[in-house]
């Protein structure tokens, strides 16, 4: 499955996937979030160790392509959209057990903000600006803005800033939680490749179950978060990587992790 609108490069267990429609500030079609979908959904089974997700030529992804995806027709089913595209794209994400890192450039905004604050971690350049803005068309949040924006900000801020379509800086969203950083534009593309680079040469299964004990953590309690931390530790315990860590502790030098 492919389309020239989501590029996909996979180099060292590292997959970077770019939105890539300039002209229309990387908006996605129902074309191109299939193939997006495609693409996260694959990365469960085939060697991607982790994500990279992005924007072409200085810019994320401005939301849903309106013009070219027939949406305004009176046929197009928006629902049907939503929960067979959309919420499975942002599902997959949050699923995965390895790393999703979102690298953000210029414009984040409605589905395009969710895609980005669905992953494990977000750093933008100090240029970015992310937006719920979907009230500026009479449409409310999809997939899953409510829910990030309510997680990260609580309620009334979230409604504030939902409700009124703002546009926020990068640096006001490192500021209120909703991202990781924001760095320097010249800065942010080492400073993720480097993170990628360091997740990806890591402890592969000590990374996946803490990710999946996180998840635990946000949606169980603490009696299941405490039980599914047990039963990782015991097989992390069984893997070569922890051996190899112990060895190189002891013998004060890096881990050469394997993965396995």
């Amino acid at each position: 499955m492919t389309n020239p609108k989501i590029l996909i490069e996979v180099a060292n267990g590292i997959k970077t996937i770019t939105l890539n429609h300039p002209k229309a500030k990387n908006a996605i079609s129902p074309d191109a979030a299939a193939v997006l979908k495609h693409a996260i959904e694959e990365s469960a089974h085939d060697e991607t160790r982790v994500i990279i997700l992005t924007g072409a030529e200085g810019n994320f992804c401005s939301g849903a392509d309106l013009a070219g995806s027939g949406m305004q027709s009176g046929t197009f089913d928006i629902t049907q959209y939503v929960r067979e595209t959309l919420n499975p794209i942002v599902l997959n994400i949050r699923n995965l057990d390895i790393p999703v890192i979102a690298k953000v450039r210029g414009v984040a905004a409605g589905m395009g903000a969710n895609f980005a604050l669905a992953c494990d971690m977000v750093f933008a350049s100090d240029n970015a600006m992310f937006s719920q803005i979907f009230t500026n068309i009479a449409l409310s949040s999809d997939a899953g803005g409510a829910y990030f924006m309510a997680h990260a900000l609580g309620y009334k801020k979230a409604y504030e800033l939902m409700v009124t379509a703002a546009k926020v800086p990068a640096t006001e969203a490192h500021a209120l939680g909703l991202i990781n950083r924001a760095l320097p534009d010249d800065e942010l593309d080492a400073f993720v490749a480097d993170l990628a680079t360091r997740l990806a040469t890591g402890p592969l299964v000590a990374l996946k179950h803490t990710k999946a004990n996180l998840r635990e953590a946000v949606t169980g309690t603490l009696v299941s978060t405490l039980e599914l931390e047990a039963v990782h530790q015991g097989k992390n315990a069984k893997t070569q990587d922890f051996m190899e860590g112990l060895m190189a502790f002891m013998q004060k030098r890096k881990p050469n992790y394997k993965g396995k």
